[in-house]
């Protein structure tokens, strides 16, 4: 009892203005912690929105490539101009640009999680590879050649280019699947080699 009494006469010998210091402090001390909460939980909700529309602008982009790639048969491609680049045919590759989406969301890449980005960049690097097969394809030396090895140089290009947009396929399906995203078209088909 006395160690009751010890302990309200010390709390009633305090002057009531310590009190409501301690109070006023108390107050704006829990304050700031659930603002603190709200703000981290705020920009935890901010950064997963961020996240899940970068990562949708990306699936529609590589879902859109993929469309494109469906109507396409490789091995169709390459058995019709095979014989036609034998015969001297230069084949002209259209240039694509199937990365827009990417370059302009390329700066908060960093909000997906490391298992998204790395299929998706090495989709994406695939993507750069196929423009730069596109590109030597119009050099001099590659349209002009004339003799059989310019030809040969011809073919093993042109089935190289089919290689590699079966890669991207691949690496495409990669992508979305670490996305949790079903990718909505038919198993690709592959490039082959009569040779």
């Amino acid at each position: 009892m006395s160690g009751e009494a010890g302990i309200e006469g010390w709390i009633s010998a305090i002057d009531p203005r310590v009190w409501q210091a301690v109070l006023a402090g108390l107050f704006v001390a829990v304050g700031w912690i659930v603002n603190g909460a709200q703000n981290r939980a705020d920009a935890r909700r901010l950064r997963r929105e961020r996240r899940d529309d970068v990562q949708r602008a990306i699936v529609a982009e590589i879902k859109h490539y993929l469309e494109v790639l469906e109507g396409e048969d490789l091995n169709a491609a390459w058995e019709a101009m095979q014989p036609r680049i034998a015969n001297g045919y230069v084949p002209f590759l259209p240039s694509e640009d199937n990365d827009m989406v990417f370059q302009s969301v390329l700066a908060n890449i960093h909000i997906l999680p490391k298992t998204v980005i790395d299929p998706v960049v090495k989709y994406y690097s695939q993507l750069k590879a196929i423009d730069a097969q596109i590109a030597d394809s119009r050099l001099d030396p590659f349209v002009k050649g004339t003799d059989e090895d310019s030809r040969r140089r011809r073919e093993i290009s042109y089935f190289q280019y089919l290689q590699m947009k079966q890669r991207a396929k691949t690496y495409a399906l990669q992508a979305l699947r670490e996305m949790g995203v079903a990718p909505d078209v038919s198993s690709p088909g592959s490039a082959r080699s009569g040779q």
